[in-house]
């Protein structure tokens, strides 16, 4: 049986496709002509901050451990995150249309060229994740231990402002497995301070199913 080796990639790519799976979903039932458009505008823009910033994080600490084992594979990852930009401008540009807009009618017609447009981003998100996990992975595990992996990732969580990590903690917990959940936070209960252990146990309580968290709370003698 081979060894299972850790993937880098697999909680935060889940968590950002809950993001777009939810983003598209409430995209789809939103009437932009009314002012409740505005919230799913601003859950909008909260995506293409956290997948502009993801892109930035692998940019800066990881995809240059991998160049010198393989510059084709880094160079066409960089493209991707410079089409991901413009896709993500793109909407941006929409986005600030919409908001300036006074006539309902054209209000309805900025949101579904939003529509498509995000549905375009989607599409090719989805793919370089993928891409991602099913190419550079492998490449890293080549090269690198888990050891050394998970240090790129310590790298890449200091990095990041508390309360954009604790946002994207939430749709990680809504978005992975029992098993992931109860794996991650045990490794918080081991390397991290107790309240900290206690602020995601109850992030779990607050987005998990309570069949779910009756699982998560058993598995990890939680009362």
């Amino acid at each position: 049986m081979q060894e299972q080796r850790y993937n880098v990639f697999n909680q935060i790519h889940k968590g950002l496709r809950g993001m777009l799976y939810d983003t598209a979903t409430r995209l789809q039932q939103t009437d932009f002509a009314q002012p409740e458009a505005a919230k799913r505008i601003d859950q909008l823009e909260q995506v293409l901050h956290f997948f502009d910033e993801h892109a930035e994080n692998e940019d800066n600490f990881i995809l240059p451990h991998i160049r010198k084992h393989n510059a084709q594979l880094i160079d066409e990852l960089e493209q991707d995150h410079d089409i991901d930009h413009r896709l993500t401008q793109t909407l941006f540009e929409q986005i600030r249309e919409w908001r300036t807009s006074t006539s309902a009618a054209q209000k309805q017609a900025i949101g579904q060229r939003l529509l498509f447009a995000f549905t375009e981003f989607i599409a090719f998100n989805l793919y370089h994740m993928n891409k991602e996990e099913n190419v550079l992975m492998y490449l890293l595990w080549k090269h690198y231990s888990d050891g050394e992996i998970r240090q790129m990732e310590g790298e890449i969580l200091k990095s990041i402002p508390p309360q954009t990590l604790m946002a994207e903690s939430r749709w990680m917990m809504r978005s992975i497995n029992d098993t992931e959940v109860i794996e991650w936070l045990a490794g918080i209960r081991q390397g991290a301070p107790t309240e900290v252990f206690n602020s995601f146990v109850r992030m779990a309580e607050e987005e998990l199913p309570v069949e779910r968290l009756t699982n998560v709370q058993r598995a990890l003698a939680i009362v």
